[in-house]
């Protein structure tokens, strides 16, 4: 027998199984034509509101007395039931790949955070790496399918490829070599990839990045000065910077030797000098944590912030000429639709415009770059004596100002003369920063799901720093925020993704 759903998703939202951007926004909107921002802003054709039936199964149960009626059998019922005889009849799942063979393609095209971490996985799995890793990958793959379709076996089949995969480092961890045991780095990456996507471990340091620590220790900085060692430890200092920042607490990458001694042979890039004055930011958080020591960390937030925008003015020397803004018809009217006449400038600019780069290096240097300058403004703001969340409630000569910038960079951008990239000294406030972070996103995950180069592994603290400003420091109103999210997918269920993705130093002191 059926029954209405109680879902409000149109169809196309259902089956991909995300939250539907109209529903969000209006649960009272006309469901009698698709109009589901979600599916405007993804690309995907919206099907509509038109509600199909939910199967309910009833059988006839005889009571005591000989009188019959119909009972709705639940699935534990329906599992105690015996099979009538009578043909078999094959029964197929709808998977896109094999039971069997289940491809690890079904993780990079459907889990919302695989593109990011999908570059790191295809180099960590070739011949230069312990074989396990391979066998890691098919764990991530098996455990991400067999939540996201509800199936136990392949869970199972997850959590048995993930022990072997637990069981093989403990007998590789004991390797004398150190060259080999270096090689771990990138397995121990891909456990924490597997307990955040399996096991929703976010939001804190698991295991295996203790070990990983341990790991880089043991190896000494020494190690790493040859390819393709060189690449495992640039993954394995943004994963541990970043976790650095979420703990607010110093990293010993932030010595000498370890900034200097994998480099001897090899030139450095934007990404290292970048990580380079990243590494220090966790140290000043836990300085800050003593109200006494807040005035003196003021000086060494000054000296960051001139080194990150020399940093700002090299690579804009080099790659000006790499980015582009683009503005999209579509998501214009879109968002016009939902918005009110006073919102603000900055979020119809991110609904409108993202931000085009020729690599996708180019892109997360930009992100990064704009994470950094956020993190150092709340660090400033901490020292100050302000407490989190550090809203920013923006004068009406500042309003102005940032309305000049965004009319600035779509000008430059239309003319073909400039770059549409806030320069050093033009982002003011956290906003600016984490609009322009924002906007990266769409170029970012698209390169990052196609390209063949190796890319240093991105975690979710730098977009979870970015989310926080927009939806605590930004005071936007829900349906504003409910906008922005619906444009990314890795911004569904940020609530529990990304807690303490910001400078918490400060809370409930004067």
């Amino acid at each position: 027998m059926g029954r209405q759903p109680t879902s409000g998703y149109c169809q196309t939202c259902r089956k991909r199984r995300i939250k539907c951007d109209c529903y969000l926004i209006d649960k009272h909107a006309d469901k009698t034509r698709p109009r589901c921002g979600q599916c405007s802003a993804s690309g995907h054709r919206c099907g509509g509101y038109r509600l199909p039936l939910r199967m309910e199964v009833y059988g006839v149960h005889s009571d005591n007395n000989g009188a019959q009626k119909l009972v709705r059998l639940s699935t534990a019922s329906l599992k105690r039931l015996t099979p009538s005889s009578g043909p078999t009849v094959e029964i197929r799942l709808n998977y896109p790949y094999s039971r069997e063979e289940l491809s690890p393609a079904y993780f990079f095209t459907t889990y919302n955070w695989a593109p990011f971490f999908r570059p790191l996985l295809l180099s960590a799995t070739n011949g230069d790496f312990p074989e396990i890793n391979k066998v890691c990958l098919q764990a991530i793959s098996y455990g991400y399918a067999g939540l996201s379709l509800g199936d136990g076996t392949l869970q199972n089949k997850g959590r048995l490829l993930y022990g072997r995969v637990l069981s093989e480092v403990r007998s590789l961890l004991q390797q004398p070599v150190k060259p080999l045991l270096a090689r771990l780095g990138f397995t121990m990456i891909m456990m924490g990839i597997y307990e955040f996507t399996v096991n929703k471990l976010c939001g804190q340091a698991p295991p295996h990045h203790v070990g990983l620590m341990q790991i880089l220790h043991h190896c000494g900085s020494e190690t790493f000065r040859e390819q393709p060692l060189l690449e495992v430890y640039r993954s394995c200092r943004a994963m541990l910077i970043c976790q650095a920042l979420g703990r607010q607490s110093r990293c010993f990458l932030e010595d000498i030797p370890w900034k200097t001694v994998p480099w001897r042979h090899a030139p450095r890039t934007f990404e290292d000098c970048l990580m380079d004055i990243m590494v220090h930011l966790p140290g000043i958080a836990e300085t800050l944590a003593v109200p006494q020591n807040r005035a003196s960390c003021l000086d060494k937030i000054k000296t960051l912030s001139v080194a990150l925008q020399d940093w700002r003015w090299a690579w804009h020397a080099a790659n000006s000429a790499s980015v582009r803004q683009v503005r999209h018809a579509a998501s214009l009217d879109d968002a016009d639709s939902h918005l009110r006449p006073d919102t603000p400038i900055l979020v119809r600019h991110m609904l409108q415009t993202s931000l085009e780069f020729d690599t996708p290096r180019q892109a997360l240097d930009i992100l990064y770059y704009n994470v950094a300058l956020i993190y150092l403004m709340q660090l400033e703001a901490a020292a100050r004596g302000q407490t989190y969340p550090y809203s920013e409630v923006l004068s009406p000569a500042e309003q102005r100002y940032i309305r000049r910038q965004v009319a600035a960079a779509s000008h430059q951008s239309s003319d073909g003369g400039g770059s549409p990239l806030l320069l050093p000294g033009q982002a003011r406030f956290r906003c600016q920063a984490a609009a322009e972070a924002f906007m990266t996103l769409s170029c970012a995950t698209r390169l990052l799901a196609t390209t063949s180069s190796m890319v240093t592994v991105v975690t979710p603290m730098p977009i979870g720093i970015m989310y926080w400003v927009l939806r605590d420091q930004m005071q936007l109103r829900e349906e504003e925020v409910a906008l922005l999210v619906s444009r990314f997918p890795v911004l569904q269920d940020a609530e529990s993704v990304f807690p303490g993705c910001f400078v918490s130093v400060g809370v409930g002191n004067a």
